[in-house]
């Protein structure tokens, strides 16, 4: 597909930015200012970077203020479009309408580094690289996935930290994701990004670690409203998983590279779950959550899988197999510390 060019001031056709930052909002308006003032300051220049701010149904007035900024700042676009329940669609919708030869995927609570474009795009430039990974810091007591603290040219899924991080934050070659049809899921507020990051970085051509510089800051927030905070229907939710492990099967055949991408998942989308999201339901739910994750055990838990996880939560890939429901919720009440709880096959109900 060409590229949607917009015509310049002066009649000729405008100059294809460097990099497309694409930004989903919904109802962040208290961090909008830092978020968009840190990519009007780039080191790279206007004239390079294309901003598109799409607000998600917001009803808190980041919409009014980013159509306010529009009006200062040539180069930001503003879409509007109902809520619809999660980044997927709004990404989906800035891609659509990005013209720059890289895509960057900001959310719109976070913010950059001032140099993080400009040496992001230098890296791919230099290297032809398809995607490139910054270095991420979590500030306001949030964790980074992962320390990035190398430079690297040319890694893979295999050989480095890369694929325990595969949320949209990094930098994409936009014809690359033309090519590969990459799309974010719509309507999920939690892993949307998982498909899109997987297929993009497996089918990547070359892949680069940017990590002397601290590119992109993932910000906490102080009431708790990140979505990675919100709890949900985790059933649901573990048999959409189910559906990207299969996706990554496809990808990948048995042996021992897919097994070092199946420890990440567990670590990450099934085992983590139980803990406090496990704890907080009552004992029918708790059977409910451990039935959907053991078909995912038992399928993609191999001896090397399970060796390479911690002795923790080794235990609970061992109950959730053997379907030991009531052992599960003694072992995640001594890990988090929790006590004995009622019985663990009691209505935990008051």
């Amino acid at each position: 597909m060409a590229p949607h060019r917009q015509p310049a001031p002066d009649g000729r056709e405008a100059r294809e930015p460097a990099v497309s930052v694409v930004i989903p909002v919904h109802d962040t308006r208290r961090y909008l200012a830092r978020c968009l003032g840190s990519v009007f300051a780039q080191s790279l220049g206007p004239d390079a970077v294309e901003v598109i701010a799409v607000d998600d149904g917001s009803t808190d007035g980041s919409g009014a203020w980013l159509d306010g900024q529009a009006r200062a700042h040539p180069n930001l676009t503003v879409l509007h479009q109902p809520a619809s329940g999660g980044p997927g669609k709004p990404r989906n919708a800035g891609m659509d309408r990005a013209r720059g030869r890289y895509l960057f995927f900001l959310d719109s609570d976070d913010h950059l580094g001032t140099e993080a474009l400009e040496r992001l795009t230098a890296m791919a430039d230099t290297h032809g690289s398809d995607l490139v990974y910054g270095r991420i810091v979590g500030v306001g007591g949030r964790g980074a996935p992962v320390d990035l603290h190398t430079n690297s040219p040319r890694v893979t899924a295999f050989d480095s930290p890369v694929y325990w991080t595969l949320a949209a934050y990094k930098l994409f070659r936009r014809s690359y994701v033309q090519e590969r049809g990459l799309r974010f899921v719509e309507g999920r507020l939690l892993a949307e990004d998982l498909p899109f990051g997987i297929r993009a970085l497996l089918g990547a051509g070359t892949v680069s670690v940017l990590g002397d510089y601290d590119c992109y800051y993932l910000q906490g927030r102080d009431d708790d409203s990140n979505a990675s905070r919100q709890d949900r229907d985790w059933v649901e939710h573990l048999g959409y998983i189910g559906t990207v492990l299969a996706e990554v099967a496809e990808l990948v055949p048995p042996g021992p590279d897919r097994d070092t991408l199946m420890v990440r998942h567990f670590h990450g989308e099934i085992l983590a779950q139980f803990a406090a999201p496990y704890l907080a339901r009552d004992a029918a739910g708790r059977r409910a959550m451990a039935a959907a994750a053991r078909p995912l055990v038992d399928a993609y838990l191999t001896d090397r899988v399970l060796a390479a996880l911690p002795p923790r939560l080794r235990l609970r890939a061992q109950c959730l197999h053997r379907g030991a429901v009531d052992e599960l919720t003694d072992v995640v009440r001594a890990d988090t510390g929790r006590g004995p709880g009622p019985p663990a096959g009691a209505d935990d109900r008051p």
